[in-house]
């Protein structure tokens, strides 16, 4: 008797009653599921010694149950006690992975399987793509921006740098004091001068209003230099997030602007000081915009024809056509065109 307790207790996994499932598995695993006794007879064993609204039985009517199975199979309850004894519990099953010598084999290994690889502490070798790209600024066609290029162009009525030439590039720039060809498609950048206080700064990008959203705030980070690989533009959109007094508010004032430099000093691992001239040096915020492609119907003025180089008529000049009815004889006439 102890050894069928023991064995009802193994297959209900720690609790007081057996369901349906664990009383099939028992059956299955002791083999009490023949061709006489078949798993559909195990399952109307169960359902007939559960009391009503039941999934689960205790063990006094596990024995009726196998009760019910034994004379189903022709035997007595002793005999399928002594199967249910001699279980050690229940039978577990599982896929064996086929063999693979290119995983169970450790000597065709390659690559960093072989020899290593970068981890996020070997800081001495290459742990993140961004280690080995060049990411900084480029217009669209990957040519890098120079910081400061000269004078070649006019935004909004000032005169705005040109980008340098590349040297994988056969196009000329063209300058504001040269008259060569522009570099078609080139892009031009308006960089604001060095500024005497952070104030300054901040009132520059904020056009002097006294709080700073967070668009303006990333702006500030890219156009002054303060994002780095160290100091990215993610921890730039924490950082603000951190220095706002109010998880709901939108912008944040001088104080937490300062305090978001402090940090942004911190994450790039120098002195504040150090990052305070560089925004400075900056000044402000820059403004690129596209060079026009050069255009010598447009450029060169010698070219000009019809009126735009003779001149043409206007609503004061009466004594030129200034409207088409003055060549026009609009008198009454029939349908055929014919006077009346």
């Amino acid at each position: 008797m102890g050894d069928v307790q023991k064995a009802f207790a193994d297959y209900c996994a720690g609790q007081s009653t057996m369901d349906g499932k664990s009383f099939a598995k028992i059956c299955k695993d002791t083999k009490i599921v023949d061709s006489k006794c078949t798993a559909t007879d195990v399952d109307l064993a169960f359902a007939k010694v559960k009391d009503k609204n039941e999934r689960r039985i205790t063990f006094t009517q596990f024995k009726e149950a196998l009760k019910i199975l034994a004379d189903k199979k022709g035997k007595t309850l002793a005999d399928l006690e002594a199967k249910i004894s001699s279980s050690k519990g229940p039978v577990l099953s599982g896929t064996v992975a086929e063999a693979n010598k290119f995983h169970d084999d450790k000597s065709l290994y390659t690559g960093v399987h072989a020899k290593g690889g970068p981890s996020t502490i070997d800081t001495d070798k290459v742990a993140d793509i961004s280690q080995i790209m060049d990411r900084s600024d480029a217009d669209v066609r990957g040519v890098k921006k120079d910081k400061a290029p000269a004078a070649a162009h006019t935004v909004a009525g000032t005169a705005a740098p040109a980008v340098a030439k590349s040297s994988s590039s056969k196009a000329i720039t063209k300058t504001a004091s040269s008259g060569a060809p522009a570099k078609s498609g080139s892009s031009a950048k308006l960089v604001s001068g060095e500024a005497k206080s952070l104030q300054e700064v901040f009132s520059k990008f904020t056009a002097g209003a006294a709080e700073m959203d967070g668009r303006v705030w990333a702006k500030f980070a890219k156009d002054c230099g303060v994002v780095n690989k160290k100091c990215t533009n993610t921890d730039i959109d924490l950082i603000f997030a951190k220095v706002k007094t109010n998880p709901s508010a939108r912008k944040i004032s001088y104080l937490q602007f300062m305090d978001g430099l402090k940090q942004c000093a911190a994450k790039r691992g120098e002195e504040l000081a150090k990052l305070e001239a560089s925004i400075l040096e900056a000044g402000g915020p820059s403004f690129s915009g596209t060079v026009a492609e050069a255009n010598k119907f447009h450029d060169d003025k010698s070219l000009y024809t019809g009126v735009h180089a003779k001149g043409g008529p206007s609503t004061i000049d009466t004594d030129k056509v200034a409207d088409i009815s003055q060549i026009m004889d609009r008198s009454p006439a029939d349908v055929r065109g014919v006077k009346t």
